[in-house]
């Protein structure tokens, strides 16, 4: 979800707050009608945006962010929000480059039962991955915490809002 509040700047210049909520992504005819409604012709051609509020974990709007842009990404975070947002926490910003890596995000667990998120990864990896061979008799014993630590050591995860942990895959 990604609202924006948008607003006609020259009439807000003149001391006129004219605006309206803007829920993205909106298709071009909606669009026009709402820059319609806050007055938007050959006398006020600009906008900005004055607020907003998102579910897009990390999503940072400033006022002068391309309306095109919103969209694309509102788009993007539709089906799958963490995603987008997970991308956007390893540095991909364009729209093309989110779209290209949408499959280099993966679900890899959540640290329901576990204390630490360091614990649910070390736990994954070891008993649900596989990825040790550790005996039941001395399972207890075995420092998940530690292990899931020196795995998040790589830089490849990241916990959205909800509690879930994503991996950069590629």
């Amino acid at each position: 979800m990604l609202n924006i509040y948008l607003t006609n700047l020259g009439k807000y210049n003149e001391g006129y707050l004219i605006g309206e909520w803007v829920t993205l992504p909106i298709d071009e005819s909606d669009l026009t009608d709402v820059m319609e409604r806050i007055g938007i012709n050959e006398e006020y051609e600009e906008t900005f945006i004055t607020d907003y509020e998102t579910d897009i974990d990390g999503l940072k709007v400033s006022e002068y962010d391309s309306i095109d842009y919103l969209n694309s990404i509102a788009e993007l975070a539709e089906n799958d929000p963490e995603k987008v947002a997970a991308l956007m926490y390893f540095g991909y910003e364009a729209v093309e480059e989110i779209e290209a890596h949408m499959d280099d995000i993966a679900y890899c667990c959540t640290p329901e039962g576990s204390e630490t998120e360091e614990f649910a990864i070390g736990y994954y990896f070891a008993k649900e991955l596989g990825c040790l061979s550790i005996p039941e008799e001395i399972e207890n014993y075995f420092d998940f915490d530690a292990y899931g630590r020196d795995i998040m050591l790589e830089g490849r995860f990241y916990t959205a809002e909800n509690g879930a942990i994503y991996e950069l895959t590629a």
